[in-house]
Order: structure tokens, then C-alpha cells, then sequence
């Protein structure tokens, strides 16, 4: 009996070492919204192949920056990562049109419906992600984009002479410029001490993020401008996905689907109580919200980036593939932003 027992471990062991192990990069930290999708996808993912797959998750830092973990992904070192959309412009410029502000709005359920569902994204769009051996599997909101900075910031003209922390892309860059204000591209484990030191006096991200990341520690304003949510992505490696046996990429498929329910209602509800957090420990932190015609003159503004996003994306091809390539980004802007409208009106 004793030896049959030995024999049992013995072979669970072989079994163990034997689990086909995944792994999963995310340019996010414990608790955050990626963390949460990673989760839930690593969970379905055990569930489904009866513990034979583990998806084993690296956090910021763990695997280098933003940049660093899609080129792994690239590269098939590893299989999946997630990373905001504004990181990607260099590997993929036509995904920046999610970059840009007043396209998809900030009503949550349109956001979440076009992100996870547009036929723009996940035929025209995603086509191009191949072209760097990624898979586009699914984009998210992280929650609307919150302004952070030392004083109110209503105009464009509030923005003058102000540092803003910006994401690497040229949209997230241009954007700022646009706006009147200083962009300042840095990976976001550099913002705290940035901000501390005044080398930058502000930054862009979602609630819950800036909570976490102790950014309201070292600011004394919170705008809500109804600019835009902070998309991130979730790719694969291409070559490797066509390869996987049918069931494993319907395994996949399903984790995908569940992780997106996860980490959207996790993001309702952690920007909610995150922002009460914020009140809790900094009573005096003000928080406003830009009225309608304060909007405006923001959205106005932004109607001059939908030109640099065309030529962002043309530059990035020879030159005799730059009027196709305009044109192929043109049609995928103008598709998202009549879906962005069609899900608005449904509601």
C-alpha cells in the first residue's frame, strides 16, 4: 500500500512537471485591472485543460518595460501581453485611433460593447497587429482618463507651462502639445518620484491607477475632462496561436470572454471606491469636472490630431505604401466613430 502510494506521488509529479505552462505579461501591477483580467484568465485556462496549462503571470518591471514585454510577445519568448494602446503606436500606428481623444467617449457600456466587440477592431484593425506576429485578442477600458496636476486645469490655456506625463506613442505626445501643455513621455514607475521632485508637474490615468500607483500623494487636483478611457490591449503571439490544436485555441477564446466581464465590472466598481480612497486620505484634494462648454473647446481641439494620426500612420510605411496605408487608417477611424455612435444611441 506504502509503495503504492509512493508510486501515485511519483507520477503526479511527472504530470506536474510535465504542465504546459504559458505565460502572460502585463504592464500592470498586482490588483489593477490587468492583474484582475490575467487572473480570470489564467483561472478559465487551468479549468478548462484540467490543470494540464498554467498561465503563469509577470507584473510590471518583472520582464522589463511597456515596450519590452510586446517585443517578447513579438518574439514568441512569451505568449501573451497586455499593455495600454498608447504603447503600441511604434509596432502597430493604426491602433492609435483608440488614442485619440473624443472618439470613444467615456459611457462605459458603449466603450465596453465597441472595445470588445467592433468589427473595425477585430477585422480591419486587428489585421494589422499581424504584420508584427501579434494577435490583437481583445481590448478593455481601464476607466475614464483623469487629469492630475497642481492647479485647476478648465482651458487649454491652463495647460500652459505645464509638464505632463505622457505615454510613448506619438498621439498620446501630440495630443498634450494640442492641448497647450509640455507632454512628457516616461514609463509610469518613473511618474512618482517625477512628480515629487516637480520635474513634471502632472499626468493622465484612471482612477483606480493613480490611487494605486500613490500618484494623489503628489498632486493637488483631479480633472475629469470626459476626454477618453484608457484602452489597454490583450495580444498573442501570432505564429504561436496558429499553432495551438483547435481546442486550445477555443480555450483561449473562452478565457478571453471571461476576463473581459472580470476586469470590467472590477473596474466599475475599483475607480468608484479608489476615488473615495483619494477623499478619505486627501480631504482637500479638489476635484472637478469640466462643464459642456469646457469640453468643447477640448474636443475642438482634438479634431486637428485626427490629420496627425494619418500621417503618424502613412511615415510608418516605404513610400509607395503611404496613400493606401492613409486611406486604410482613415476608413478605420471613420468606422469606429460611426460603431462609438451606433452604441450610443442603443442605450
Amino acid at each position: 500500500m506504502k509503495q503504492f502510494g509512493i508510486m501515485l506521488l511519483s507520477l503526479g509529479m511527472i504530470f506536474s512537471a510535465q504542465a504546459e505552462t504559458w505565460k502572460f505579461a502585463s504592464e500592470e501591477d498586482k490588483t489593477d485591472v490587468q492583474d484582475i483580467y490575467a487572473q480570470k484568465f489564467a483561472e478559465v485556462i487551468k479549468k478548462e485543460s484540467d490543470g494540464d496549462i498554467r498561465v503563469r503571470i509577470y507584473y510590471y518591471g518583472q520582464l522589463g518595460t511597456e515596450n519590452d514585454i510586446v517585443e517578447l510577445a513579438a518574439k514568441g519568448t512569451i505568449q501573451f501581453v497586455s499593455v495600454g494602446s498608447g504603447h503600441l503606436g511604434s509596432y502597430v500606428p493604426e491602433v492609435q485611433a483608440v488614442s485619440l481623444p473624443y472618439v470613444l467617449g467615456t459611457d462605459e457600456a458603449v466603450t465596453h460593447k465597441v472595445l470588445t466587440g467592433s468589427p473595425t477592431i477585430y477585422e480591419n484593425l486587428a489585421a494589422k497587429f499581424e504584420n508584427v506576429n501579434l494577435k490583437l485578442l481583445s481590448m478593455m477600458s481601464e476607466g475614464e482618463m483623469v487629469w492630475g496636476a497642481n492647479k485647476a486645469i478648465r482651458t487649454p490655456e491652463d495647460f500652459a507651462d505645464q509638464k505632463i506625463r505622457t505615454f510613448t506613442s506619438t498621439i498620446p505626445v501630440e495630443t498634450y502639445k494640442t492641448f497647450g501643455a509640455t507632454p512628457t513621455p516616461l514609463s509610469w514607475g518613473e511618474v512618482y518620484g517625477s512628480l515629487q521632485l516637480k520635474t513634471i508637474d502632472g499626468m493622465v490615468n484612471p482612477i483606480y491607477f493613480i490611487y494605486n500607483a500613490k500618484w494623489h500623494e503628489v498632486q493637488d487636483y483631479l480633472m475629469f475632462p470626459g476626454q477618453q478611457p484608457y484602452v489597454s490591449t490583450v495580444s498573442t503571439n501570432s505564429k504561436w496561436f496558429s499553432e495551438l490544436a483547435p481546442e486550445k485555441q477555443a480555450m483561449v477564446r473562452k478565457a478571453i470572454k471571461e476576463a473581459d466581464k472580470a476586469a470590467y465590472d472590477y473596474q466599475l466598481r475599483i475607480n468608484q471606491e479608489n476615488l473615495d480612497k483619494i477623499m478619505a486620505e486627501r480631504p482637500n484634494m479638489q476635484v472637478v469636472k469640466l462643464n459642456k462648454e469646457e469640453r468643447e473647446r477640448f474636443k475642438q481641439l482634438s479634431k486637428n490630431l485626427h490629420e496627425t494620426y494619418l500621417d503618424v500612420v502613412a511615415n510608418a510605411y516605404p513610400a509607395e505604401e503611404q496613400a493606401a496605408a492613409r486611406k486604410e487608417a482613415k476608413a478605420i477611424l471613420e468606422s469606429l466613430i460611426q460603431e462609438v455612435k451606433v452604441a450610443a444611441s442603443q442605450q
